[in-house]
């Protein structure tokens, strides 16, 4: 993540102290929090989505009505055959292969995996979980989450208004790979079924903090 200045760092510390009780809400009786990190995923895990794994989201209340207020003009436009929906979920798989043998390809590779295990694997989950956001992101291309750690599982909650994103039984994540000296401020999220997922905190102690946390 960007560097900050002396205020901004205040400023991000002051919002993560009050981040820390967003989890709360979602505790079970007896379940006990041991703490909240804030992190993004790596730069080269996939920006966006791909759309097979999209779930379709209610709308946000006064949002959609005012879209479809200003859409009116364009209905016919967007009315496609569903046969190019189908085209376009194949053009974009055909991208995925394609994305590998590109120059960012080969950098990721210098850069070292930062997703192993595919999609339908804790890690891809973890990913399907922070890229799809809260109810009010609708690109898929959301980035950041907090990571709550309790005793029993691992929260992922949204920073503005503490939306649940995901859950992980605590036995599913316990684990960290071995940090890199050249990228200070990531860890690999090491799943129970072999899978793997890198993560970037906000700096190289708050990386720590992330891997002490989830290793408890």
């Amino acid at each position: 993540m960007a560097r900050r200045g002396p205020k901004a760092e205040q400023a991000y510390r002051e919002r993560l102290a009050g981040w820390v009780r967003l989890p709360e809400a979602y505790l079970e009786p007896g379940e006990r929090l041991f703490g909240v990190c804030d992190l993004g995923l790596d730069r080269y895990v996939r920006r966006e989505l791909p759309r097979r794994y999209r779930v379709e989201k209610p709308p946000v209340p006064g949002r959609e009505q005012a879209r479809a207020k200003e859409g009116r003009g364009c209905l016919t436009v967007l009315l496609l055959p569903l046969q190019l929906l189908d085209v376009a979920g194949w053009v974009e798989e055909l991208g995925d292969a394609l994305f590998e043998k590109t120059f960012k390809g080969i950098r990721r590779a210098f850069h070292g995996r930062p997703f192993v295990g595919g999609w339908g694997s804790s890690a891809g989950r973890f990913v399907i979980a922070v890229r799809t956001g809260p109810l009010r992101h609708r690109a898929f291309r959301h980035n950041r989450a907090l990571l709550a750690v309790t005793d029993r599982r691992v929260l992922l909650v949204d920073h503005d208004n503490g939306e649940l994103m995901g859950v992980f039984g605590r036995a599913e994540l316990h684990r960290t790979g071995v940090r890199r000296s050249r990228q200070p401020e990531r860890v690999d999220l090491v799943f129970a079924d072999g899978s793997l997922l890198a993560v970037v905190a906000d700096s190289p102690a708050d990386a720590d903090a992330l891997s002490a946390l989830v290793r408890g």
